[in-house]
């Protein structure tokens, strides 16, 4: 907190004594390249700079800064009620923090008139003001890298003109890319969002990520009237990571190869339960469970949350709440004659969604399959099962 006040005063300094040396004011926009070392730096991060020689100004902010320690943070991060604030920090303290974490750092200095990077600057202070500096994060159109990107578009007095979109990609392609070194971050957001995240996007919803604001802005041109200039004026590497990306996803333990090992593990209790006419109820049941509370998760971000492209999701016919009737039926054996009905509709509904899986207006993950199949075992069995105690009965009343 104290380096936050000591930054906001040497704006507010700046700010009334600068006035005369504009000219030497430099706003550049700093992107911190992706790394797969930690989950969190896997989609990069993006920052303003500013810097003054002659005030000796040489500031960073950055809207990505939130706490963790704050009251229900998990559970408003799921609902989507996430609130982020503006951190300012020296340079110095900057480059020393991403110079440990073995980062590489891009700077682009933008090419603004004085009388636009003192009204950017400006901007800057009024929201880092503690009463300014905090905002309701949305990953995919609020974030901190739009923020910045917003804030160049509304003080840039003449218009950017962005190259063209070249080849329209959606949220989910550009979140995979980012995602690929850890397969079960990839399952387990293709399981939370939903077919919004499927539909074709612009250049500007693009700039969500750092990277992709970072190459729109190297191309862009400020137009007024006539005269054009280039939105970038230099471009260089202030950090430079110091050990190569090496990290690459475990194919070993891998979503698809872990489902593929529980189905074949469903499939040989499944044939032993016909033959033997055991229900294999525990573990049975922690699958249940297991299918239960992940349907609890998709379900509360698909209809309570109100993160972006969450709804609608067609997860929710292969993961639900409904799962713990199942659950229930296998640990107390004597509901088992209340709840066939149930059995036989999630029966029948995984059955049609399974055969209709290529048609499904969503993009799903492949290894959702194996485990959908295990479930369809676990309905299935009891099914067999009872049937196949009724033919007994009615044979030996014959």
């Amino acid at each position: 907190m104290k380096k936050f006040v000591l930054g906001v005063l040497s704006v507010f300094f700046t700010l009334h004594t600068f006035g005369s040396s504009g000219d030497s004011l430099q706003i550049s926009l700093l992107t911190v390249l992706p790394r797969s070392n930690e989950v969190y730096t896997i989609y990069g991060h993006t920052a303003i700079r500013a810097h003054n020689p002659s005030e000796k100004l040489d500031l960073v902010f950055n809207y990505g800064s939130f706490d963790w320690s704050e009251p229900n943070f998990l559970y408003r991060f799921i609902k989507g009620e996430t609130d982020y604030y503006l951190g300012v920090h020296s340079f110095d303290e900057f480059e020393y923090i991403y110079t440990m974490g073995n980062y590489t750092v891009i700077e682009q200095v933008l090419n603004l008139s004085p009388e636009e990077k003192t009204e950017i600057l400006q901007m800057l202070f009024y929201n880092a003001l503690p009463e300014n500096r905090r905002y309701r994060y949305d990953f995919l159109f609020d974030n901190c890298t739009t923020r910045p990107r917003d804030i160049i578009e509304r003080f840039t007095n003449s218009r950017i003109v962005y190259e063209e979109q070249k080849n329209p990609t959606t949220f989910r392609t550009l979140i995979h890319e980012c995602t690929k070194p850890y397969p079960w971050m990839t399952f387990g957001i293709d399981l939370v969002i939903g077919s919004g995240a499927d539909s074709l996007i612009s250049l500007r919803q693009e700039m969500f990520l750092p990277e992709k604001l970072m190459n729109a802005l190297e191309t862009a041109y400020i137009e007024n009237d006539s005269i054009r200039r280039p939105m970038v004026s230099s471009t260089q590497i202030i950090i430079q990571s110091i050990e190569e990306d090496n990290h690459s996803g475990n194919l070993w333990f891998s979503p698809m190869v872990a489902g593929i090992c529980l189905l074949a593990i469903s499939l040989i209790l499944g044939i032993c339960g016909m033959i033997y006419k055991r229900r294999f109820r525990l573990f049975f049941a922690l699958l249940f469970l297991a299918a239960g509370i992940t349907g609890c998760i998709i379900w509360f971000v698909a209809f309570f949350s109100i993160h972006p492209c969450t709804y609608p999701n067609w997860n929710v016919f292969f993961f639900h709440p409904l799962y713990f009737i199942a659950l229930v039926g296998y640990l107390l054996p004597k509901t088992y004659r209340f709840i066939t009905w149930y059995h036989w509709i999630n029966f029948v509904l995984l059955s049609s969604f399974l055969i209709t899986w290529p048609f499904i207006p969503q993009e799903m993950n492949s290894a959702n399959i194996p485990f959908v199949l295990c479930l369809w075992i676990g309905l299935g069995l009891p099914i067999i099962l009872r049937r196949s105690h009724r033919l007994r009965r009615t044979k030996g009343r014959r």
